[in-house]
């Protein structure tokens, strides 16, 4: 029912119809005699465990977190250095098919304006 991290007082947990004892709430001497509950304490850790021992997912990325982002990140790398890589080559195979191109169409050209030039004269 109360799945959020709100402070629950001891009023507000006897109107939900909920015993305070129950949520971890303890009464606290007021001023005037007049008696309150003070705000939620967490329930103290359990002995005897350690931190890696109870969070297996914590205890695999504090080991191995490293070394993967270290994999991720070289192998990011590579990848975008091959990429470059191959770019680079396929601009320079284009350039060098423009260029052909090029020189075959003057070369066409050159012989059409010779022939034209032979058929005035």
């Amino acid at each position: 029912m109360l799945h959020s991290r709100v402070a629950v007082t001891g009023a507000s947990a006897m109107r939900l119809g909920i015993a305070p004892q129950l949520m971890g709430l303890r009464r606290a001497a007021g001023l005037g005699g007049r008696r309150g509950y003070v705000e939620y304490q967490p329930p103290n850790k359990p002995e005897g465990k350690s931190q890696t021992e109870r969070n297996a997912h914590r205890a695999f990325y504090s080991t191995f977190g490293s070394p993967i982002l270290k994999t991720f990140l070289g192998a990011l790398f590579t990848y975008q250095l091959i990429y470059w890589g191959w770019m680079k080559l396929e601009s320079l195979d284009i350039k060098d098919e423009k260029s052909a191109e090029i020189s075959k169409l003057e070369d066409e050209l050159r012989a059409l304006t010779e022939k034209k030039q032979a058929e005035k004269a």
